[in-house]
């Protein structure tokens, strides 16, 4: 029996290639789609689970309220905190500190000298100093070495794989010895290279007691440190973070009560870092949890309305079956072989969709890893996700549910068909199919709807941010990291620098600086107005500039003017100089408008003591990080002794190619030694929309391949039903309707549909484009477009689809369309 009903079901597929086409390439795209985003979600998800004691690993990030607040919370916190918490709370079994080397110094720039005298010099941007118990608690893959004795030493460096090909080639890196800055340092481990699906990245790491001479590393402030905790088996996280208040008050009493703030730690699972953060000054970009559960949501909607399209085909075409299922039936059938029968059948398409899925997941990995920009693919396979049960078990259990979600109705209605009324030739269709038709292609629609507004509005948003006027011009301005080995002479070379950089008639400028846009101000303290009492503080960022920084850069004053005639002070000793504030800043101050604050004195903390600021000029606002971000309040002074970490170059000309050789060559002239970095601030700056970007161009994709899948079975659907009321159409034109008529006919009920569609779609795109932009602090409205252009082009999809078939079947002669009835 099984062998015949075998048969039979190859038989129909073979008959009805067109339509089988149509369903198998339908579910293979829905299925391969499906595919591919499941990896990208499950790579979301799973950062940091390659840890073996993930599940017991913490970080501490502090956020404030009071005078300090108003701010995002910090993913980083106070040095103090791991040790302390490592003393006083029993659960924790471990503790590590880790913190940017920039905190410390302004680059890595390293050095390796080997036995011929050849030097290999680069700057190592992703550096750490840290706690020798941070490779003990988590489990990064050692290549040599090992995680108890790798940060020993002070004098020691742990590097990963990368590095160690790049100065070492395919020599033995152990006990080489590395100059960091001109300090030496001995390789004792290498790393394998961090997985991509870690929530910090690093090429090197430094032991943390080699700093601890000169920065004091058990302090109550200064909270640029990340505090990691490992709890003991079985501990409860809840009951540690209850206890937080009474320890925050016993070290951090004092000081939140003169200062008017309330500090709050949080305890935050290391593997909800990537999605669920929330946290400012994290060490990577993190993602999004909402934009993962967006993407989980689109593969869904591609997948069903893969299976819609076979629904809606099958159920189109019973009538055809009609006889069949009739004969059948008087020769004995039952109706439970007939439903049998046609679910064999779904099952068959659905394993040709499952080979043909498998066949385009093995030639589309390369280009899928490419597009997003990430390893998907290679972490995927490294986890040992192909071997793994529950991908097999997902696979089977889309294969077994798509089979009989669209064989299920089909089935049911045709084995319902009454031989004595198809044999007599009165065929009617299945009771329900129409409307249920309908209804499918009016969901199709709608999910249509949702996903087309999905990607007109994070197509606009990114737009947005990409031309949005930040305040300033980053059109070609060079940007050159500042020397980390320097001298006495550092301050006169820098002002020679840019004395021999204006002789080139390209350079139209150039500012030193301790910060660029497109990175977050590591300097901030407490400010209040003069005659105000220490309670009434509240954070500000802090940069060092000189006087050609707002003309470099074209930041242009609200109010006041430029730092001049100060360039000579050193306002750490002098305790005293002229600032600029922004416009954000005034406003926080309490000044009721730009002109109000000019010649007011400020007071500001800093490392070296309160300084007394007179405030000559406001600057205007402009946006120090990318647009999901606030404005936040920034003092600029002059410090005739600042270490400067940045100088910014302005360019005349767009062809770099001639003036950058000389700029590397003025700057290797003066500071030997050093490593030469530069970059287009334009570029860097939109680093931070990376992956806005990733995820936009993945949402459109994916869309684009759900409207092919819709249109798809538009196509096939408006074929047969014109091909079933060919008679009607000859009789039509024997009558003299118009070929314009006969596509009206067709289309109406599908622009019907459209409009039913948009009317039902529009609270969810509302819903969902809302919870997307709230990502973003400065955000596109949701105009009116959003919710008219996707409708309107469906509608003309149905149309175009609908309009070229009944077109050409107009065209046909009638007389020809009547014999052939």
């Amino acid at each position: 029996m099984i062998r015949n009903y075998l048969k039979t079901a190859f038989r129909n597929v073979w008959k009805n290639k067109t339509y089988a086409l149509i369903n198998v390439v339908g579910l293979a795209i829905g299925m391969t789609a499906c595919f591919f985003i499941f990896q990208y979600t499950w790579f979301e998800r799973s950062y940091d689970q390659f840890h073996d004691r993930h599940d017991r690993l913490y970080r501490v990030p502090i956020s404030y309220t009071g005078s300090f607040g108003g701010g995002k919370p910090l993913a980083s916190n106070h040095p103090a905190v791991g040790p302390a918490m490592m003393a006083e709370f029993p659960e924790v079994e471990n503790a590590a500190r880790l913190v940017r080397s920039g905190v410390f110094v302004k680059t890595s720039t390293l050095s390796y000298t080997d036995a011929k005298g050849n030097v290999k010099r680069f700057i190592e941007p992703e550096s750490y100093f840290a706690d020798p118990s941070f490779l003990e608690m988590f489990s990064f893959p050692f290549s040599a070495g090992n995680a108890a004795t790798a940060l020993q030493d002070p004098n020691s460096i742990v590097i990963t794989s990368s590095i160690a090909r790049k100065y070492f080639g395919d020599e033995d890196p152990i006990s080489k010895v590395l100059e960091v800055n001109g300090r030496p340092l001995k390789v004792t481990a290498v790393l394998k290279d961090v997985p991509e699906n870690s929530h910090v990245r690093f090429n090197i790491l430094i032991p943390l007691s080699i700093i601890d001479k000169d920065f004091g590393l058990n302090e109550w402030g200064w909270p640029e440190f990340y505090n990691y905790v490992q709890l003991r088996p079985g501990a409860d996280p809840a009951k540690v973070a209850a206890r937080f208040p009474a320890f925050i008050d016993q070290h951090l009493g004092a000081k939140m009560k003169e200062l008017n703030f309330r500090s709050h730690f949080h305890l935050q699972p290391v593997t909800d870092i990537h999605l669920r953060s929330g946290f400012t000054n994290e060490p990577e970009v993190s993602g999004n949890e909402r934009t993962v559960n967006f993407m989980i949501i689109l593969g869904v909607f591609l997948l069903v309305i893969a299976w819609i399209n076979y629904i809606n085909l099958s159920t189109a075409k019973s009538m055809e079956r009609a006889r069949e299922v009739g004969l059948r039936k008087v020769i004995g059938a039952t109706r439970v072989q007939l439903a049998l029968q046609f679910i064999l059948e779904a099952f068959i398409i659905n394993f040709f969709a499952l080979l043909f899925s498998a066949l385009l997941v093995v030639a589309a990995t390369p280009f899928f890893d490419a597009f997003t920009g990430k390893q998907i693919s290679a972490t995927f396979a490294h986890a040992g996700m192909w071997g793994h049960w529950s991908l097999w078990a997902g696979c089977l259990a889309v294969f077994v549910l798509g089979a009989l979600q669209v064989g299920a109705f089909p089935a049911l209605a045709l084995s319902a068909y009454k031989p004595i009324t198809v044999l007599k030739g009165k065929i009617q269709l299945a009771k329900g199919s129409v409307p249920l038709r309908k209804v499918l292609v009016g969901f199709q629609f709608t999910m249509s709807i949702v996903l087309i507004a999905g990607t007109v509005t994070v197509y606009k948003q990114l737009s947005y941010m990409r031309n949005q006027d930040l305040g300033y011009n980053q059109e070609q301005l060079l940007v050159v990291k500042a020397p980390a080995v320097t001298d006495s002479t550092f301050q006169s070379k820098t002002a020679l620098l840019k004395t021999q950089l204006a002789q080139n008639p390209s350079v139209t400028a150039m500012a030193p600086s301790s910060e660029i846009p497109g990175k977050r101000i590591f300097a901030n303290n407490s400010i209040r107005n003069e005659g105000q009492e220490k309670a009434q503080n509240f954070i500000t960022n802090l940069q060092e500039i000189d006087h050609d920084f707002l003309p470099t850069y074209q930041i242009p004053l609200a109010a006041g003017h430029n730092l001049m005639g100060e360039r000579a002070a050193n306002i750490f000793e002098a305790r005293q100089g002229k600032v600029l504030v922004n416009e954000t800043l005034a406003k926080r101050l309490g000044f009721r408008d730009n002109e109000s604050a000019l010649g007011n004195r400020i007071i500001f903390a800093s490392w070296f003591g309160d300084i007394t600021g007179e405030i000559v000029g406001v600057v205007k606002d402009y946006h120090q990080r990318s647009l999901k971000d606030k404005m936040s309040p920034i003092l600029y002074y002059y410090n005739s002794i600042s270490p400067w970490n940045y100088y910014s170059v302005r360019l005349k000309t767009a062809d770099a190619a001639t003036v950058l050789p000389f700029i590397e060559d003025r700057f290797k002239a003066l500071f030997p030694g050093n490593a030469f970095e530069s970059f287009f601030l334009d570029d860097y700056f939109n680093r931070q929309y990376l992956s806005d970007q990733r995820f936009g161009k993945i949402f459109g994709f994916f869309t684009g391949l759900a409207i092919f899948v819709a249109c798809l079975g538009l196509i096939g659907l408006s074929t047969y039903n014109i091909k079933l009321r060919t008679k009607e159409i000859g009789i039509r034109r024997v009558l003299g309707a118009t070929s314009q008529g006969i596509v009206y006919l067709f289309s109406k009920d599908f622009v019907k549909l459209t409009l039913i569609a948009a009317l039902i779609a529009c609270p969810a795109v509302y819903f969902f484009a809302g919870q997307w932009l709230g990502n973003f602090a400065f955000h596109i409205p949701l105009s009116w477009y959003i919710f008219v252009l996707p409708p309107l082009a469906l509608m003309c999809l149905a149309v175009l689809a609908t309009g070229i078939q009944s077109l050409k079947a107009s065209l046909v002669n009638p007389v020809k369309s009547l014999r052939n009835e």
